[in-house]
């Protein structure tokens, strides 16, 4: 109780000396960033409600993560109640609201082992790219260990012991390094493994990208427990084929 009184007035005296506070960070170690910085970044909603987040491949083609389509017992949600937010660093305001129409979730992705965790979604308006309003290409290689990453979101920024969590408004971002998959004790070529303990990808950043000088090498996946130590990311390399053949097939 008194970590968590002193964590609120420290927040407060942040917010009145006009700085950006812990309660209004995202990413766990991140901070707040402009739209412009990340300007391929949208966020998916569900009948309003932030559920994941994305990327703009194109003006009507949004990459994002298989499990952003399925409620937390594996069932699959209503499609017809998804938006997407671009051109805002806000989950709730500014920037364009498009609905998606047509989902498309990789054909062996598996909710219970939570692989082949990739999916496209077509938008019923294409977008205006603008300065906060860009697209990213997909990366054909992975990046090298030790290669700086950008990640960003609206997910989780701290946890309580009681499992609180706190979410910000605010889009988020957070520089890694990308790591060996030995060093992460997990050897899966699908996947991409960055962030250490306490910097992080976290919930609600899911679907989310991991970018690299400018290239989408990743998708926010899963992590371990508590946001407390490396996420994984779908690799984009590895899904690239796959990801421009569902394209394909819906254009």
């Amino acid at each position: 109780m008194f970590i968590e009184s002193f964590l609120l007035l420290l927040a407060l005296h942040f917010l009145s000396a006009g700085r950006v506070s812990r309660w209004e960070q995202g990413i766990i170690g991140g901070g707040a960033i402009g739209i412009e910085q990340a300007p391929w970044q949208v966020s998916l909603q569900l009948y309003g409600d932030l559920v994941c987040g994305g990327s703009i491949y194109s003006e009507s083609i949004i990459v994002t993560a298989a499990h952003c389509f399925f409620d937390k017992n594996g069932n699959r949600e209503d499609d017809q109640g998804y938006q997407v937010r671009a051109g805002s660093a806000l989950t709730d305001s500014n920037g364009i609201l498009v609905d998606v129409v047509d989902i498309i979730i990789h054909e062996k992705y598996a909710y219970d082992r939570n692989i082949n965790d990739i999916a496209i979604v077509s938008l019923s308006t294409p977008l205006e790219f603008t300065s906060k309003v860009q697209p990213i290409s997909l990366a054909k290689t992975k990046p090298s260990p030790g290669s700086i990453a950008l990640v960003s979101g609206w997910g989780v920024s701290y946890i309580f012991n009681d499992g609180t969590k706190l979410y910000p408004t605010h889009l988020q971002g957070l520089t890694l390094h990308i790591k060996s998959m030995f060093s992460c004790r997990l050897f899966d070529a699908s996947l991409i493994c960055a962030g250490t303990y306490r910097r992080t990808a976290c919930h609600g950043d899911s679907g989310g990208p991991l970018v690299v000088n400018k290239q989408l090498v990743g998708v926010v996946s899963w992590g371990r427990k508590g946001c407390q130590s490396s996420t994984f990311f779908v690799s984009v390399p590895y899904f690239r084929e796959w990801i421009l053949n569902a394209i394909a097939s819906i254009q």
